[in-house]
């Protein structure tokens, strides 16, 4: 009785519901004045005790039962972008431990971008369109420490006549533990910047120099007078990557164990020269991996017996991009690197392997599988590889003849190649004028006598090597019978059809109607290729051939003017027609080839594009 008349005589009685007994009886016999000084008073505690409530709560969370230390370690790897900083709001405990966590902030240090040169603010990387003041950056710097950073650091501007350092201020204090370092400027950084990396960052383990010139000020530099750095400097310098090449040699140390030299337009009195460029890594004893581009690499190069050979016993990868033929050939007489690097060459201006690559130093690295890509109007790749997955090689060079003229015999024929890849990726088309046909194919097949598994994909290479491996050629009396150890035999037939016409594709068997190739009659298909296949059998076995142990073959269809892939296989984003593959137990075709064969038989089916 009394809680109603009280509820009654309340200036709010909508809430009176939810206030306590005991409160709704203290103030129904208060002012409005005494009730608004007590309900103020009351909510205050009431807060506090809610913030108790929910840090009991989340103090109770399965991951708060973790001890502090190895809290300290998983939130300290949470740093996503701007947005982290959330977390550190989530309760009292975590509040806590952010700010004892140093990685966190490490990381958030390491996600900014000091640009000096166009604005005096610190773009945040993951958000371009905010800028940070002084201040926050100097928070974020503070509590990075001790842990090492990571800085981009950009000094370029022709607004700035003459920057004050390599490094401004508040970024100085903390270069001892500085572990990676981007720097972007001009040459006017470079009479400062030996001796900053040598006495003020001795944590430094990646270093990336640009520098970027306008070309007055790039023929008025002189190399000669920049210091440069003792060989026995930055004991944790790992990694260089350093643009233009030409100025690796003033930072060339003895720990660095990769390097990457790029370069663009410089005068002609900055070219790197080779001596210097040999010198220089004769420091680096120890290199793992030299990337050479861009122009980096010298166009002329000592002999061997004017200036030796410089010996990497510890190179894992040796890399040469976008050079011409003459430079790649000195940089590979020049370098003494182990037979089981991998050698990436991607040269220009080449018209066969002669032209950039020679031939005794291809031939020392212990290769048993290769891989070729043929392409009529752009370039010629191939690797190569050791135990069918250890890759030693990797060309990739300009080349728009046939097959016949690239000179594969005189560089893989006396090397034990037994697997052979080979994606043929001529197209029908007014390029191919040049083409040999058949004849190609028996010059790419005579440099691979050891041959045991042979796998071919293209529009024309299904067709061309099948009379290929009879040795159909020129001269039909010749008794050489091509791969006489040839035991598997894996061909993909490209169908190509025209972007105007996805209807009517090409380089369909003879006689094969466009609109039943389309559908899904598996069995023709499969009759009309194993027509041909069987002829081929049939010839090499009337030779003397021993049979095969294992035949496939396969058909994808892409457009006329697709990307050609590397892999045309169901796993690099092709899909099978339902219910297209077959083998010699659901297909009498196949059935049929498996007598001559004398291992399975299979049709693995018609790829789409997805």
């Amino acid at each position: 009785m009394i809680s109603r008349h009280s509820d009654s005589t309340l200036p709010f009685p909508e809430f009176a519901s939810s206030v306590p007994a005991a409160d709704r009886a203290v103030l129904a016999g208060l002012s409005r004045d005494d009730i608004r000084a007590l309900t103020l008073r009351k909510s205050k505690e009431y807060r506090l005790l809610s913030y108790a409530m929910l840090s009991i709560h989340n103090a109770a969370a399965p991951i708060n039962t973790l001890p502090t230390e190895l809290l300290i370690r998983i939130l300290g790897q949470t740093w996503q972008d701007r947005r982290s900083v959330r977390l550190t709001s989530v309760c009292r405990r975590w509040h806590s431990i952010y700010l004892s966590a140093p990685q966190f902030w490490a990381t958030a240090v390491s996600n900014l971008f000091f640009n000096y040169a166009k604005t005096v603010m610190v773009r945040a990387k993951d958000i371009s369109e905010v800028t940070l003041p002084f201040e926050d950056v100097a928070v974020l710097l503070e509590r990075s420490s001790p842990c090492l950073i990571h800085l981009d650091v950009d000094q370029h501007s022709t607004n700035v006549a003459i920057p004050v350092s390599v490094l401004p201020v508040e970024l100085s204090v903390h270069a001892w533990r500085i572990s990676s370092l981007s720097l972007f400027g001009t040459s006017k950084l470079l009479p400062d910047l030996p001796r900053l990396l040598e006495t003020s960052i001795p944590a430094l383990e990646t270093l990336r120099i640009v520098i970027e010139d306008e070309d007055e000020e790039l023929e008025h530099l002189e190399l000669t007078t920049l210091p440069r750095l003792p060989a026995h400097s930055l004991p944790h310098l790992r990694q260089a990557q350093v643009t233009p090449g030409v100025l690796f040699p003033h930072f060339a140390v003895k720990s660095l164990r990769d390097v990457s030299l790029h370069g663009f337009f410089v005068p002609l009195h900055l070219s790197l020269e080779a001596r210097d460029l040999l010198q220089a890594l004769r420091v680096c004893p120890h290199l793992e991996t030299l990337h050479l581009s861009e122009g980096t690499t010298p166009q002329e190069w000592p002999t061997p017996d004017q200036a030796g050979v410089v010996h990497l016993p510890s190179l894992k990868k040796l890399e040469i991009d976008d050079e011409p033929g003459d430079a790649v050939i000195g940089a590979l007489n020049a370098l003494s690197v182990p037979p089981t690097a991998l050698i990436v060459i991607g040269a220009i201006e080449t018209t066969n392997l002669p032209d950039f690559l020679p031939r005794h130093l291809f031939q020392r690295h212990p290769f048993d599988h290769v891989y070729l890509r043929v392409n009529g109007n752009k370039s010629c790749r191939s690797k190569c590889f050791t135990n069918n997955s250890r890759q030693l090689w990797d060309l990739d060079f300009n080349y728009t003849g046939p097959l016949v003229d690239l000179g594969l015999p005189d560089y893989f024929q006396a090397v034990h190649v037994t697997h052979l890849e080979v994606s043929d990726a001529w197209d029908n088309g007014p390029w191919n004028a040049r083409r040999n046909g058949v004849d190609d194919w028996v010059a790419a097949l005579q440099a691979f006598p050891h041959l045991i598994d042979l796998s071919v994909c293209g529009s024309d290479g299904p067709n061309l090597v099948l009379p290929a491996l009879v040795g159909c050629t020129a001269s039909p009396s010749s008794t050489h019978l091509p791969c006489a150890a040839l035991t598997s035999i894996s061909l993909g037939w490209k169908i190509t059809a025209p972007d105007d016409h996805r209807d009517r594709p090409t380089n369909l068997p003879r006689g094969c109607d466009t609109a039943m190739y389309r559908s899904w009659d598996v069995e023709e298909r499969i009759r009309r290729r194993c027509s041909a296949m069987q002829s081929m059998l049939e010839q090499r076995a009337s030779r003397g051939a021993p049979k095969l142990h294992a035949l496939e073959f396969w058909e994808f269809e892409t457009r006329r003017w697709g990307l050609w892939r590397d892999d045309y296989s169901v796993r690099a984003g092709w899909e099978l027609i339902p219910a297209s593959r077959r083998d010699d137990t659901s297909s009498a075709c196949l059935a049929q080839l498996r007598s001559l064969v004398g291992g399975p038989v299979v049709y693995r089916g018609y790829l789409l594009e997805k």
